[in-house]
């Protein structure tokens, strides 16, 4: 909906204030005109935060029970208590609604309209006074209003959204490993996000990283061909560590509700993993994907147990490689054409890196 179309309900407040105001002019009642057009549009104006705040639907209860409390400002209506309050009763029904109830005062309030109701029909009937009919509607009108906002409501639940997993890491250089794990990944996922590290945070205090562009466009050569994936520039923008939890809440800003996070990690890395920083909330937002490393044990720390972490297994042939180990390979001068892609071997040494030619 525009928001053009949401200010329906503060337009029609105001053209009512403006036919109670010539209205009562043309009656005599100037004063009375005055008074029901400043409150019509006092609560035109209130519309608008009410929409913003508490939505469409609360906008247009507070829009009925004003223009139920405008009416008796009508010439003809009459301006007796007893002709004047069931509007008014009828219009706070709308105007102050009572918050969540539990279905015993429910009943009671049932109950309670139930019972002015029938006095409303003895009225109508005979038995008792007709000037009270509408009183004892409007105030049986009141109560069926207020249990029927009064009910609990169940926060409708976001319908089950793709399941994105995100591999971070400093890809320094992206090797035939990384590529076997986000094959493997896009088993278990239907979106693949690859996150290169600005400063990863466990990596503070040794050797500086390869500039963040040369490894932000290894990985992208390094997952050519592999569908569904992407590779994120995202932590090349930000001053200081990366820190997963960081780029987690970024993420979850990205996608809409339902959206289910996967966090992948190795298993060497899931026995650290109580000391990365606020790793209860990384528990909270994803499941944690652990991947076989060589000679790692996949058990979880016990720091986890009783933390509801929920771990998936990822099933992949184990390849005993590393970034580190690539590096000094090339420094050395020995061939690391199984280790990475033809086409990150090519870029590597077009730059020169880690000693290269």
């Amino acid at each position: 909906m525009s928001e053009k179309r949401d200010l329906w309900v503060s337009l029609l407040l105001t053209l009512a204030g403006v036919c109670l105001f010539v209205l009562n002019t043309s009656a005599g009642r100037t004063g009375l005109g005055i008074v029901a057009f400043s409150l019509a549009l006092l609560g035109a104006v209130a519309c608008l935060p009410i929409r913003v705040k508490l939505g469409q639907a609360r906008n247009v209860s507070f829009g009925i029970g004003l223009a139920l409390c405008l009416v008796p400002f009508a010439p003809g209506v009459g301006t007796s208590l007893v002709t004047v309050l069931p509007w008014v009763v009828a219009g706070l029904a709308f105007l102050v609604p009572l918050p969540t109830l539990p279905e015993r005062a429910r009943v009671f309030l049932l109950a309670g309209a139930l019972l002015l109701a029938l006095l409303g029909l003895l009225a109508l009937l005979g038995p008792l006074p007709t000037s009270l009919t509408w009183l004892f509607l409007a105030g049986a009108f009141h109560l069926a209003v207020q249990v029927l906002q009064a009910r609990e409501r169940k926060e409708p639940e976001a319908p089950p959204g793709p399941r994105v997993c995100v591999m971070g890491g400093s890809f320094d250089p992206f090797h035939v490993g990384h590529r076997a794990l986000a094959a493997a990944a896009l088993r278990q996922a239907d979106r693949l996000l690859v996150v290169p590290a600005g400063q990863a945070p466990h990596k503070l205090g040794g050797p500086e990283p390869t500039d963040f562009h040369h490894r932000l466009a290894m990985a992208k050569l390094g997952v050519e061909g592999l569908p569904r994936i992407e590779v994120l520039q995202m932590e090349g923008r930000r001053s200081g560590p990366s820190y997963t939890v960081d780029t987690l809440e970024v993420l979850r800003r990205s996608y809409p509700p339902g959206a289910r996070f996967l966090l992948l990690v190795g298993a060497d890395m899931l026995q650290d993993f109580p000391t990365w920083r606020e790793w209860e909330r990384i528990l909270e937002q994803t499941t944690l994907l652990v991947a076989r490393r060589p000679g790692w044990d996949v058990e979880p720390p016990p720091e986890l147990e009783g933390r509801n972490a929920v771990l998936e297994m990822l099933d992949m042939p184990e390849r005993d490689v590393s970034s580190t180990g690539i590096r000094e390979a090339i420094s050395e001068g020995r061939s690391v054409s199984d280790e990475v892609s033809p086409s990150v071997l090519a870029y590597l040494r077009e730059h020169g890196l880690y000693g290269a030619k």
